[in-house]
């Protein structure tokens, strides 16, 4: 038999947050996958009824779970920065390449677009 998991204590406030989260069209899925395990938690639902309504394994039940623990809803949501792939071109490069293609090709010689 496995331990006996324990109630995660949301504030009305955190609650509000986290429906609204589940709510929005815009957000990533993973954010919204995350707010439903909180959600669940609250509600008194196991880790294995967690993952089975939210469609992802345990192990990242418990990974959102105790992100939560240590450092609260926000923590648990979002990933923390400086995650990821490093940006292979700068923002002047980004910029450079957008006013580029902002301008109209007789400016460079050009007849037409093509």
């Amino acid at each position: 038999m496995g331990r006996k998991s324990s109630i995660i204590n949301l504030t009305a406030e955190d609650r509000e947050y986290l429906e609204m989260q589940t709510r929005a069209r815009t957000i990533q899925a993973q954010t919204v996958s995350r707010a439903r395990i909180l959600l669940l938690k609250a509600d008194g639902c196991s880790i294995d009824d967690i993952a089975d309504k939210v469609g992802i394994n345990r192990k990242s039940v418990m990974l959102c779970l105790n992100k939560y623990a240590e450092g609260g809803v926000e923590n648990a949501l979002f990933d923390a920065p400086g995650r990821g792939r490093n940006a292979e071109i700068t923002d002047d490069e980004k910029a450079w390449f957008i006013n580029i293609a902002c301008q109209k090709p007789i400016d460079f010689g050009y007849a037409a677009e093509t």
